[in-house]
């Protein structure tokens, strides 16, 4: 009996190696994933959309914006980039950020050990540390009121071309 079962195994052994019966095992696999796939997007809702080549995609243009090049009531040099500006402290006005920090620093007479920083909303504070380490704000300086960020914006957008 044991020969038997030698000979159906030989059998089977030489059956799976088949040429004939890969290419049927690989159909199947590819089947099976090909349907796994779609359940998959089934059940997420959307399906995948192929893009077209590289090659065939139009270049997207996207239109230069050229900025509005005020002086800076400071230092008197131009603003190159108006986002590194702040307006104020009067409306039309404008700043180099950095110019703000120095005339701050200036005017505060600062200790070594404080430094300047900004705080957001056109406010800036004298900063200094505790004996803990934390940050304390010695003094809050309102730089940048709402209204001039508003003349600022209307301006900004009325002179870009």
């Amino acid at each position: 009996m044991a020969e038997g079962k030698q000979k159906h195994d030989a059998k089977a052994s030489s059956q799976e190696t088949s040429p004939k019966k890969r290419r049927r095992r690989s159909k199947q696999k590819k089947k099976m994933s090909a349907q796994k796939s779609q359940q998959e997007t089934l059940q997420s809702g959307r399906k995948k959309r192929k893009r077209p080549p590289s090659s065939l995609q139009h270049p997207i243009i996207v239109p230069q914006v050229q900025e509005p090049v005020p002086l800076c009531a400071l230092c008197g040099k131009p603003v190159q980039a108006i986002s590194q500006a702040i307006s104020g402290p009067g409306e039309g006005q404008f700043s180099h950020f950095d110019c703000v920090l120095r005339k701050i620093a200036d005017e505060e007479k600062i200790l070594p050990h404080q430094k300047v920083s900004y705080i957001g909303r056109g406010t800036f504070a004298v900063v200094d540390k505790d004996d803990e380490g934390n940050m304390v704000f010695v003094k809050q300086i309102v730089y940048e009121t709402p209204e001039t960020f508003s003349a600022m914006k209307k301006f900004v957008e009325e002179h870009k071309r």
